[in-house]
């Protein structure tokens, strides 16, 4: 792609200064591109589910995974480098495995505070999101990660997401709720095992591609690892499968008194680390581990959680069968309880 290495060669410039920047600049940098990471949605998700808007939490959820998903099958069919890997110049502020283009903070970033902005409905909650993102795209610039353009290209994706899951969100939804629950479980299976295939399917053109020897500055990477794709998948799965069942035993009430919410969010994440370390002590280290532990982790926010959480008296059942979605969907909002989808 001779275009791309023009436009790659010419960024390195911009760059270069942006980095020269007061070393003040750095940490600030850094702590603004947490905002553009999945870690950060997924750290975020189970609070909205269990203790706020269960209805909201699945929406932005689902977001960011389609967001997720489709950025690192785009990076694997690219193949295209960082900045520092291509320059030994430019410093490397963060270590980065995968490809650069499209870039995953900007896409993930704005199509999930894109849909956060849908659900307040508000001028400022676009302002927020829009110079959110605006400043998480200059980190990763700034960082070293990413030419002007792959974050360029990583917003406008963002924005097609957002604009796709607003449009097919509650059409989707009708139709999984009149699936039977087999079907629903075998409809997981098969969406997890789809993006998978997608991501297999965009690596193959390149063969027995290896790391170019102008890409030195590297070091040791694995940028054609579907690791991203795998915990993607898992948590798709268990997502899928875990709020459909959920939807059929009945759903729940997120709300009451602050302590009990807090409490909520205590029990299920100690309960969600020890799952956690368990697996990654009993479970080989492989991509069918990663794809097991992030299904169960999924499952656990969806499913277990709240069953726990009513058996031990710190949640109510759903005090209606009526679904919450079906009337927030139009709106963005939805209320704590109901039957969210």
């Amino acid at each position: 792609m001779d275009f791309l290495d023009d436009l790659h060669r010419a960024e390195l410039g911009p760059i270069a200064w942006l980095q020269g920047w007061p070393d003040v600049v750095r940490p600030v940098m850094e702590l603004v591109s947490v905002f553009g990471t999945n870690t950060f949605f997924l750290l975020v998700l189970p609070v909205l589910y269990w203790c706020v808007n269960p209805a909201l939490a699945l929406r932005l959820g689902f977001t960011v995974m389609v967001a997720a998903g489709t950025n690192a099958i785009g990076k694997l069919a690219l193949h295209q480098p960082r900045p520092y890997w291509i320059d030994p110049g430019i410093r490397a502020f963060s270590v980065e495995e995968s490809f650069g283009l499209p870039s995953g903070h900007a896409q993930v970033g704005t199509a999930g505070m894109g849909r956060l902005a849908v659900a307040v409905g508000r001028p400022w909650a676009w302002w927020v999101a829009v110079v959110t993102m605006a400043l998480v795209c200059l980190s990763r610039v700034y960082l070293g990660v990413h030419f002007i353009s792959d974050v360029v290209v990583g917003v406008a994706l963002g924005v097609v997401v957002l604009v796709v899951v607003l449009r097919v969100e509650r059409p989707a939804t009708l139709w999984w709720r009149r699936q039977a629950l087999c079907v629903q479980l075998c409809a997981s299976v098969a969406a997890s095992g789809v993006l998978l295939g997608v991501a297999a399917l965009a690596s193959a053109p390149y063969g027995d591609w290896a790391v170019p020897a102008g890409w030195s500055a590297a070091g040791m990477v694995d940028p054609e690892s579907l690791d991203t794709v795998v915990v993607m998948s898992g948590v798709l799965l268990g997502t899928l499968a875990g709020t459909s069942v959920m939807y059929r035993i009945g759903w729940f009430d997120a709300g009451g008194p602050l302590g009990l919410r807090a409490a909520r969010w205590v029990l299920g994440t100690v309960v969600a680390v020890a799952i956690w370390y368990a697996e990654r002590e009993v479970l080989p280290e492989s991509g069918a581990s990663t794809f097991v532990a992030f299904a169960v982790l999924a499952l656990w926010v969806q499913l277990g959680a709240p069953v726990l959480f009513i058996r031990l008296g710190l949640m109510e059942p759903a005090a209606t069968a009526e679904p919450a979605v079906s009337a927030g969907a139009r709106s963005g909002g939805g209320g704590g309880h109901g039957r969210g989808h």
